[in-house]
Protein backbone atom coordinates (compact mmCIF):
# COMPACT_ATOMS: atom_id res chain seq x y z
CA UNK A 1 0.00 0.00 0.00
CA UNK A 2 2.82 2.17 0.73
CA UNK A 3 4.44 1.26 -2.44
CA UNK A 4 1.01 2.13 -4.06
CA UNK A 5 1.11 5.83 -2.59
CA UNK A 6 4.26 6.38 -3.04
CA UNK A 7 3.88 5.98 -6.77
CA UNK A 8 1.29 8.19 -6.73
CA UNK A 9 3.46 11.50 -5.23
CA UNK A 10 5.73 9.91 -7.99
CA UNK A 11 3.34 10.77 -10.35
CA UNK A 12 2.06 13.79 -9.58
CA UNK A 13 5.98 15.07 -9.37
CA UNK A 14 6.52 14.02 -12.84
CA UNK A 15 3.47 15.81 -13.87
CA UNK A 16 4.58 18.48 -12.47
CA UNK A 17 7.71 18.09 -13.96
CA UNK A 18 6.14 17.83 -17.38
CA UNK A 19 3.99 20.91 -16.63
CA UNK A 20 7.31 23.07 -16.03
CA UNK A 21 9.18 21.98 -18.81
CA UNK A 22 6.13 22.84 -21.20
CA UNK A 23 6.81 26.64 -19.75
CA UNK A 24 4.70 26.81 -17.07
CA UNK A 25 7.84 27.13 -14.78
CA UNK A 26 7.60 30.27 -16.57
CA UNK A 27 4.81 31.95 -14.63
CA UNK A 28 7.37 34.35 -12.85
CA UNK A 29 7.82 35.64 -16.00
CA UNK A 30 5.21 36.16 -16.99
CA UNK A 31 3.22 40.02 -16.27
CA UNK A 32 1.52 40.46 -13.34
CA UNK A 33 -2.55 40.66 -13.75
CA UNK A 34 -3.36 44.18 -14.40
CA UNK A 35 -6.41 45.73 -12.32
CA UNK A 36 -10.08 45.19 -14.63
CA UNK A 37 -11.11 47.55 -16.89
CA UNK A 38 -13.11 50.72 -14.93
CA UNK A 39 -16.51 50.84 -15.44
CA UNK A 40 -18.83 53.78 -14.51
CA UNK A 41 -20.11 53.84 -11.35
CA UNK A 42 -23.72 52.43 -10.42
CA UNK A 43 -26.58 54.65 -9.92
CA UNK A 44 -28.04 53.92 -6.41
CA UNK A 45 -24.90 53.13 -4.96
CA UNK A 46 -24.38 56.74 -3.12
CA UNK A 47 -23.04 58.33 -6.20
CA UNK A 48 -25.35 61.51 -7.77
CA UNK A 49 -27.17 59.84 -10.50
CA UNK A 50 -27.56 61.47 -13.96
CA UNK A 51 -31.43 62.29 -14.89
CA UNK A 52 -33.19 63.57 -17.64
CA UNK A 53 -35.57 66.53 -16.56
CA UNK A 54 -39.32 65.40 -16.20
CA UNK A 55 -41.49 66.83 -18.72
CA UNK A 56 -44.79 65.16 -18.65
CA UNK A 57 -46.66 63.15 -21.07
CA UNK A 58 -46.16 64.80 -24.54
CA UNK A 59 -49.22 64.10 -27.08
CA UNK A 60 -48.77 62.24 -30.38
CA UNK A 61 -50.11 60.62 -33.02
CA UNK A 62 -51.66 57.69 -32.12
CA UNK A 63 -52.64 58.30 -28.89
CA UNK A 64 -56.31 58.44 -27.64
CA UNK A 65 -57.98 61.39 -26.24
CA UNK A 66 -61.47 61.30 -24.24
CA UNK A 67 -62.58 65.08 -24.38
CA UNK A 68 -65.48 67.02 -21.65
CA UNK A 69 -66.62 70.15 -22.19
CA UNK A 70 -68.63 70.54 -18.84
CA UNK A 71 -72.22 71.47 -19.36
CA UNK A 72 -72.07 70.42 -22.84
CA UNK A 73 -72.21 66.66 -23.28
CA UNK A 74 -73.42 66.54 -26.81
CA UNK A 75 -69.60 67.99 -27.33
CA UNK A 76 -67.64 65.94 -25.37
CA UNK A 77 -66.32 63.11 -27.45
CA UNK A 78 -63.32 60.55 -27.75
CA UNK A 79 -60.90 60.98 -30.41
CA UNK A 80 -57.58 59.77 -31.58
CA UNK A 81 -54.90 61.98 -33.10
CA UNK A 82 -54.15 60.97 -36.59
CA UNK A 83 -50.30 60.36 -38.44
CA UNK A 84 -50.65 64.10 -39.15
CA UNK A 85 -50.72 65.00 -35.40
CA UNK A 86 -54.29 66.69 -35.90
CA UNK A 87 -57.76 65.52 -35.03
CA UNK A 88 -61.26 67.09 -35.75
CA UNK A 89 -63.90 68.22 -33.70
CA UNK A 90 -67.14 69.27 -33.93
CA UNK A 91 -67.41 73.34 -34.15
CA UNK A 92 -64.29 73.93 -34.48
CA UNK A 93 -62.41 71.89 -37.11
CA UNK A 94 -58.80 70.67 -37.10
CA UNK A 95 -56.80 71.19 -34.18
CA UNK A 96 -53.18 70.44 -33.90
CA UNK A 97 -52.28 68.15 -31.24
CA UNK A 98 -48.88 66.29 -31.55
CA UNK A 99 -46.14 68.06 -29.08
CA UNK A 100 -48.41 69.06 -26.84
CA UNK A 101 -48.67 68.63 -22.95
CA UNK A 102 -52.69 67.93 -22.02
CA UNK A 103 -52.96 70.94 -20.29
CA UNK A 104 -51.78 73.02 -23.10
CA UNK A 105 -54.22 70.90 -25.00
CA UNK A 106 -57.58 71.99 -23.09
CA UNK A 107 -56.38 75.73 -23.19
CA UNK A 108 -56.09 75.45 -26.80
CA UNK A 109 -59.31 74.04 -26.85
CA UNK A 110 -61.35 76.08 -24.48
CA UNK A 111 -60.05 79.09 -26.91
CA UNK A 112 -61.18 78.05 -30.15
CA UNK A 113 -64.80 76.90 -28.43
CA UNK A 114 -64.53 80.27 -26.60
CA UNK A 115 -64.01 81.97 -30.01
CA UNK A 116 -67.99 82.49 -31.01
CA UNK A 117 -69.04 79.14 -29.92
CA UNK A 118 -69.32 78.83 -26.34
CA UNK A 119 -68.93 81.60 -23.20
CA UNK A 120 -66.08 80.61 -20.83
CA UNK A 121 -65.91 76.92 -21.62
CA UNK A 122 -64.25 74.48 -19.40
CA UNK A 123 -62.39 71.63 -21.09
CA UNK A 124 -60.70 68.44 -19.68
CA UNK A 125 -58.33 66.12 -21.40
CA UNK A 126 -57.49 62.40 -20.85
CA UNK A 127 -55.29 59.97 -22.82
CA UNK A 128 -57.47 56.94 -22.10
CA UNK A 129 -54.60 55.04 -24.74
CA UNK A 130 -50.65 56.08 -24.88
CA UNK A 131 -49.82 54.47 -27.97
CA UNK A 132 -47.59 57.60 -29.41
CA UNK A 133 -44.95 57.22 -27.09
CA UNK A 134 -42.45 53.95 -26.05
CA UNK A 135 -39.67 52.69 -24.70
CA UNK A 136 -37.62 49.70 -25.41
CA UNK A 137 -36.81 46.99 -22.49
CA UNK A 138 -34.40 44.59 -23.93
CA UNK A 139 -32.14 41.62 -22.80
CA UNK A 140 -32.67 39.73 -19.99
CA UNK A 141 -35.92 39.95 -18.99
CA UNK A 142 -39.34 37.45 -19.50
CA UNK A 143 -40.64 39.69 -22.51
CA UNK A 144 -38.62 42.14 -24.07
CA UNK A 145 -40.06 44.58 -26.95
CA UNK A 146 -41.03 47.88 -27.06
CA UNK A 147 -44.08 49.33 -24.18
CA UNK A 148 -46.16 52.56 -24.27
CA UNK A 149 -44.95 54.83 -21.44
CA UNK A 150 -47.33 57.26 -19.72
CA UNK A 151 -46.77 60.57 -17.88
CA UNK A 152 -43.65 60.20 -15.82
CA UNK A 153 -43.31 56.28 -16.14
CA UNK A 154 -40.37 54.74 -14.07
CA UNK A 155 -37.82 52.15 -14.75
CA UNK A 156 -39.28 50.25 -12.05
CA UNK A 157 -42.68 50.47 -13.98
CA UNK A 158 -41.18 49.81 -17.14
CA UNK A 159 -39.21 46.77 -16.02
CA UNK A 160 -42.28 45.32 -14.51
CA UNK A 161 -43.90 46.07 -17.73
CA UNK A 162 -41.24 43.61 -19.08
CA UNK A 163 -42.11 40.29 -16.72
CA UNK A 164 -38.94 41.45 -14.49
CA UNK A 165 -35.57 40.25 -15.10
CA UNK A 166 -34.57 36.54 -15.64
CA UNK A 167 -32.61 34.20 -13.45
CA UNK A 168 -29.51 34.71 -16.11
CA UNK A 169 -29.81 38.74 -15.79
CA UNK A 170 -26.88 40.51 -14.14
CA UNK A 171 -26.42 43.20 -11.66
CA UNK A 172 -27.17 46.21 -13.55
CA UNK A 173 -30.03 47.90 -15.59
CA UNK A 174 -28.57 50.20 -18.35
CA UNK A 175 -30.35 53.17 -19.96
CA UNK A 176 -29.73 55.25 -22.37
CA UNK A 177 -31.52 57.66 -22.93
CA UNK A 178 -33.27 59.11 -26.83
CA UNK A 179 -31.46 62.12 -26.73
CA UNK A 180 -28.18 60.32 -26.48
CA UNK A 181 -28.74 58.30 -29.03
CA UNK A 182 -29.29 61.20 -31.64
CA UNK A 183 -25.25 61.72 -31.20
CA UNK A 184 -25.09 58.11 -32.76
CA UNK A 185 -23.18 57.00 -35.48
CA UNK A 186 -25.59 56.19 -38.66
CA UNK A 187 -26.47 52.63 -38.28
CA UNK A 188 -26.10 52.35 -34.67
CA UNK A 189 -28.95 50.30 -32.73
CA UNK A 190 -30.78 51.20 -29.69
CA UNK A 191 -29.79 47.77 -28.10
CA UNK A 192 -26.23 48.03 -29.81
CA UNK A 193 -26.16 51.34 -28.01
CA UNK A 194 -27.07 50.61 -24.93
CA UNK A 195 -24.64 47.42 -24.84
CA UNK A 196 -21.87 48.65 -26.15
CA UNK A 197 -20.45 52.23 -24.55
CA UNK A 198 -23.25 54.27 -24.76
CA UNK A 199 -24.72 54.22 -21.49
CA UNK A 200 -26.27 57.11 -20.30
CA UNK A 201 -27.19 55.51 -16.77
CA UNK A 202 -26.26 51.93 -14.86
CA UNK A 203 -28.07 51.58 -11.89
CA UNK A 204 -28.02 49.02 -9.75
CA UNK A 205 -30.89 46.04 -10.29
CA UNK A 206 -30.56 44.43 -6.84
CA UNK A 207 -31.27 47.98 -5.48
CA UNK A 208 -33.73 48.86 -7.62
CA UNK A 209 -35.78 45.81 -7.14
CA UNK A 210 -35.13 46.00 -3.19
CA UNK A 211 -36.44 50.04 -3.74
CA UNK A 212 -33.20 51.05 -2.53
CA UNK A 213 -32.19 53.68 -5.34
CA UNK A 214 -33.38 56.77 -3.33
CA UNK A 215 -34.00 58.81 -6.56
CA UNK A 216 -37.05 57.74 -8.77
CA UNK A 217 -36.00 57.27 -12.29
CA UNK A 218 -38.40 58.30 -14.90
CA UNK A 219 -38.16 57.70 -18.74
CA UNK A 220 -39.22 59.67 -21.63
CA UNK A 221 -40.31 58.45 -25.43
CA UNK A 222 -37.17 56.56 -27.39
CA UNK A 223 -35.39 55.26 -24.29
CA UNK A 224 -34.00 52.02 -24.34
CA UNK A 225 -33.39 49.80 -20.95
CA UNK A 226 -30.99 47.18 -21.09
CA UNK A 227 -30.28 44.19 -18.90
CA UNK A 228 -27.40 42.72 -19.56
CA UNK A 229 -26.68 38.75 -18.85
CA UNK A 230 -24.55 38.17 -15.64
CA UNK A 231 -21.03 37.84 -16.26
CA UNK A 232 -18.90 34.41 -15.62
CA UNK A 233 -15.46 33.82 -14.94
CA UNK A 234 -14.01 29.94 -15.16
CA UNK A 235 -11.85 28.13 -12.63
CA UNK A 236 -9.61 25.08 -13.98
CA UNK A 237 -7.28 23.00 -13.22
CA UNK A 238 -6.51 21.73 -8.95
CA UNK A 239 -10.13 23.25 -7.95
CA UNK A 240 -12.45 20.88 -5.90
CA UNK A 241 -14.97 21.89 -8.90
CA UNK A 242 -13.76 23.25 -11.69
CA UNK A 243 -16.54 24.82 -14.01
CA UNK A 244 -18.15 28.05 -14.70
CA UNK A 245 -18.78 31.22 -11.58
CA UNK A 246 -21.18 34.11 -11.84
CA UNK A 247 -19.19 37.03 -11.49
CA UNK A 248 -20.20 39.50 -8.56
CA UNK A 249 -18.93 42.80 -7.67
CA UNK A 250 -15.03 42.91 -6.58
CA UNK A 251 -14.50 39.12 -6.91
CA UNK A 252 -11.12 38.43 -6.15
CA UNK A 253 -8.94 35.02 -6.82
CA UNK A 254 -9.23 33.80 -3.34
CA UNK A 255 -13.19 34.40 -3.74
CA UNK A 256 -13.67 32.68 -6.77
CA UNK A 257 -12.16 29.55 -5.51
CA UNK A 258 -13.79 29.65 -2.26
CA UNK A 259 -16.82 29.63 -4.38
CA UNK A 260 -15.73 26.63 -6.04
CA UNK A 261 -15.27 24.69 -3.52
CA UNK A 262 -11.48 25.83 -2.61
CA UNK A 263 -7.87 24.21 -3.86
CA UNK A 264 -6.97 20.46 -4.26
CA UNK A 265 -4.74 19.61 -1.73
CA UNK A 266 -2.30 18.96 -5.13
CA UNK A 267 -2.31 22.82 -5.54
CA UNK A 268 0.27 25.06 -6.27
CA UNK A 269 -1.57 28.52 -4.99
CA UNK A 270 1.68 30.46 -5.80
CA UNK A 271 1.96 30.39 -9.53
CA UNK A 272 -1.80 30.78 -10.46
CA UNK A 273 -2.26 32.41 -13.59
CA UNK A 274 -5.12 34.08 -15.19
CA UNK A 275 -5.92 34.13 -18.98
CA UNK A 276 -7.88 37.25 -20.03
CA UNK A 277 -8.99 39.31 -23.09
CA UNK A 278 -6.74 42.27 -23.89
CA UNK A 279 -7.90 44.02 -27.38
CA UNK A 280 -8.74 40.74 -28.98
CA UNK A 281 -6.34 38.45 -28.01
CA UNK A 282 -6.56 35.73 -24.91
CA UNK A 283 -3.43 36.66 -22.53
CA UNK A 284 -1.90 34.98 -19.84
CA UNK A 285 -1.11 37.02 -16.21
CA UNK A 286 0.41 35.61 -13.17
CA UNK A 287 -1.70 36.64 -10.45
CA UNK A 288 -2.16 35.88 -6.29
CA UNK A 289 -5.50 35.24 -4.08
CA UNK A 290 -6.37 39.39 -3.55
CA UNK A 291 -5.89 39.85 -7.22
CA UNK A 292 -9.07 40.89 -8.70
CA UNK A 293 -11.26 39.18 -11.62
CA UNK A 294 -13.11 40.70 -14.54
CA UNK A 295 -16.02 38.90 -16.81
CA UNK A 296 -14.66 35.85 -19.01
CA UNK A 297 -11.00 35.50 -17.16
CA UNK A 298 -9.86 31.94 -16.71
CA UNK A 299 -8.27 30.50 -13.56
CA UNK A 300 -5.43 28.33 -14.02
CA UNK A 301 -4.21 26.46 -10.84
CA UNK A 302 -1.51 24.17 -11.42
CA UNK A 303 -0.41 21.12 -9.82
CA UNK A 304 2.49 21.13 -7.65
CA UNK A 305 5.84 20.15 -7.82
CA UNK A 306 5.58 18.12 -4.12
Amino acid sequence: MRDICGLHRIQRALLGCVVLALGIGGCASLPALPAPAERPPLSGMGEEQRQTPTMGYTLGPGDVLRVSVYDNPDLSQEVTIAADGAFSYPLIGRVQAAGLPVPQLESLLAKRFADGYLVSPQVGVTVTQHKSQQVYVMGAVSKPGPYAIQRQTTLLEALSAAGGPTPEAGFEVIVTHAADQQALPSGTSKVSAAAHGQPAMRVSLEQLMAGGVPQRITLQDGDVVYVPTAAFVYLSGEIQRPGRYRLEKETTIQKAVTLAGGFTKFAATKSMTVQRMVNGKRLDFQAGPDDLLQAEDVVVVRPSLF
